[in-house]
């Protein structure tokens, strides 16, 4: 095709077509300016979004199912109220899938239901509907078609939240403790032990929360802590508490000498002071041999010291663990270059690396004292004798709660004497991520047998009886929402207990409608602000080409005189404009891609000049979208060459109809 030569030869920059080569210079750099604009914010803003669900759907699950008032007023839900096999109780969704009589009324023993309990919906044979094993069954049904679908009854309740924050000094030698205490008044959640995503959730033990367990166990004495401890934390490396550190004398190397500073009282050292590094300021040395200390004044006379005066490293200062004996730890280290090898215990030092295990191959006689996953089985919310362990949110951390701390959650039960407040010992097991939830980071994962007692107490604490009990619903692919939505009323339709049942998507969700709906609409807005961009960019191909037409009018005249059809010299100025738009496309593309690969440096950027994060790392997360977004790129990639093409017809008609008589003769 003859075409293509004259593209390849129309668009190659010429010096005597400076004109036109400047024009097309500048078509190419804001072309590609647009595109890189819009697949950086709409990836970024794609990538935003679905973090954001991810965090909304891993915790409040992408389907949830609410019952309904026709269920808080049914003879099933109801009847338990009224028969001494419920204990004349109320019975949560997770104690109605467990008992297995779904009636237990015994008109014979119980009392006379009143009228408003009387209509029972039954099936055909006399049997009482179950709404809720009729759901589970459902649900399990769906269980092949739907990969990774996981379904489980969440309660929610709530309570006074109450922790004794023991600390010690920073810093110090000798540090004294310091007592606080932190009230919460909070949402209690069930643990969603079968969430799939709920390991992503939790946050993993650090070494701060390992220093802090090891002071509380210490403190208290408490063998249980110790032992767990000691089974699933390994100590890799410690270092010195404070800038002060007093170092056991054998952990010296023999007839080695370190830089020290001694400090006399009435003539006599009473301590010394070894540097980390080593400095030249002092002549003073200190060395061992054997049993014996010996200190080299800077008068270079040596004496011999007592073994019992007190030798402190002064600064920061770190041990590699080879071993850990009881209470004691095999260690190397560095002091002023010279290597130290012995034993140590924890006097002065604290965990400065460790590793945790969290993932139990087989069940042991003991737990960790943090969340745990075993081996085929769904994960473990850990408690110990004393306490239930709970996990909050983890703005706490951040607040400076740790794992370990103890208290109690606090609720009202009313008695014979009157309403008495009761107290459910607790202690920190975990933080989690809260991701975006309607309760913010007030909510606190606990034991189902938790919520179930405060539930049953009629605390004055109370929530609408739809949300404090439902279905949390689980699925690998989120799109699929509305098609299990769907799936799930047919069956329950099929089952007879749909009218049971409010079922909703996460779109659907009243804390989060809002906000999906403007991320919605911001991605239209600024789609349409971009193809509004690109249409203006676009009209410099339309200059680029009239000013090409008009400078290759003689050969649009000799082309034309020799045959070629109107068609054939349309195509070679539209595919000009086209080949402007995809080069500059291509080239928007690779620049966006750079950019969001350094993402993180640009973030940095910005917030070094505006003086603060920013983006908020509660909303936005910790670090942007690396990834560009496939719409993004279909977007650009099809607008782009196409708006160019369209840009390129006016000046390609306007070429082809040209008389090419008329052309030549002005020629």
């Amino acid at each position: 095709m003859f075409e293509l030569s004259f593209i390849k030869k129309y668009l190659t920059p010429k010096r005597k077509q400076l004109s036109v080569s400047l024009i097309a210079l500048l078509s190419v750099v804001v072309i590609t300016l647009v595109v890189w604009l819009v697949v950086v914010f709409l990836s970024v803003t794609e990538g935003i979004e679905r973090n954001w669900i991810q965090k909304l759907t891993a915790l409040n699950a992408p389907l949830r199912m609410q019952p309904t008032s026709e269920y808080f007023s049914s003879y099933y839900y109801n009847v338990d109220r009224y028969s001494a096999a419920s204990h004349y109780m109320s019975k949560t969704l997770g104690q109605k899938a467990r008992v297995l009589i779904a009636d237990p009324y015994d008109p014979e023993f119980d009392e006379s239901l009143p009228p408003s309990v009387t209509y029972a919906d039954r099936k055909e044979s006399g049997e009482l509907r179950d709404p809720v094993k009729e759901t589970l069954a459902a649900l399990q049904e769906m269980e092949d078609s739907y990969p990774g679908l996981a379904f489980q009854d969440v309660e929610m309740s709530g309570a006074l939240l109450r922790l004794e924050l023991i600390r010690q000094e920073k810093n110090s030698l000798n540090p004294a403790e310091v007592h606080s205490q932190l009230t919460s008044v909070s949402y209690l959640n069930s643990f969603p032990e079968k969430n799939p995503s709920l390991q992503d959730l939790l946050l993993p033990p650090t070494e701060e929360d390992l220093n802090h367990l090891l002071f509380l166990a210490n403190r208290s004495q408490d063998e249980e802590k110790k032992e767990a401890i000691e089974t699933f934390a390994h100590i890799e490396k410690l270092k010195t508490r404070s800038d002060l550190w007093k170092i056991p004398l054998d952990l010296l190397p023999e007839k080695v000498s370190f830089r020290a500073q001694a400090y006399q009282h009435k003539g006599q050292v009473t301590h010394l002071l070894l540097p980390t590094e080593n400095t030249e300021t002092s002549s003073q040395t200190v060395e061992r041999r054997g049993p014996h200390l010996f200190y080299k004044g800077e008068d270079g006379i040596e004496i011999p010291l007592d073994s019992e005066i007190p030798l402190f490293v002064h600064g920061a200062m770190e041990l590699l663990v080879r071993e850990k004996n009881g209470d004691y730890f095999a260690i190397d280290g560095k002091l002023q270059k010279h290597l130290l090898r012995g034993t140590v215990s924890m006097e002065g030092l604290q965990v400065a690396k460790a590793s945790f295990d969290t993932e139990l191959s087989s069940p042991k006689a003991i737990s960790p004292l943090w969340p745990f996953f075993s081996k085929g089985k769904n994960p473990t919310l850990p408690s110990t004798k004393k306490e239930t362990g709970i996990l909050i949110a983890k703005n706490f951390r951040e607040n400076g709660v740790r794992i370990g701390d103890t208290g109690y959650l606090a609720y009202s039960s009313p008695s014979i004497s009157g309403t008495k407040e009761m107290h459910l010992p607790i202690y920190v097991a975990g933080f989690y991520d809260p991701g975006i939830m309607a309760v913010g980071n007030k909510c606190i994962l606990v034991p189902p047998h938790i919520t179930e007692t405060i539930n049953a107490s009629e605390s004055a604490f109370t929530l609408e009886q739809s949300e404090a009990n439902q279905f949390y619903v689980w699925f690998s692919k989120l799109s699929d929402a509305k098609l299990v939505k769907e799936t799930l009323l047919q069956k329950l339709q099929k089952r007879g207990v749909e009218k049971y049942w409010k079922v909703e998507t996460y779109q659907e969700y009243e804390f989060a409608k809002d906000l999906m709906q403007q991320f919605q609409s911001d991605k239209y807005l600024f789609s349409m602000v971009g193809i509004l961009i690109l249409l203006v960019a676009c009209t410099n191909i339309i200059s680029l080409l009239v000013l090409l037409v008009s400078d290759k009018k003689k050969e649009i005249g000799i082309l034309r005189a020799m045959g070629a059809k109107r068609r054939s010299i349309a195509s070679i100025f539209a595919l000009c404009g086209a080949s402007l738009g995809l080069f500059s496309c291509l080239l928007g593309l690779l620049l966006a891609f750079i950019t969001l690969k350094n993402i993180d440096h640009v973030v940095g950027f910005l917030s070094m000049i505006q003086g603060h994060e920013a983006f908020n790392a509660q909303f936005f997360g910790t670090s942007l979208p690396h990834e560009i977004s496939p719409r993004a790129l279909w977007f650009a990639a099809i607008a782009t060459p196409l708006l160019a093409l369209v840009a390129g017809l006016f000046p390609a008609i306007k070429a082809a109809r040209l008389n090419p008589c008329d052309t030549l003769r002005s020629e």
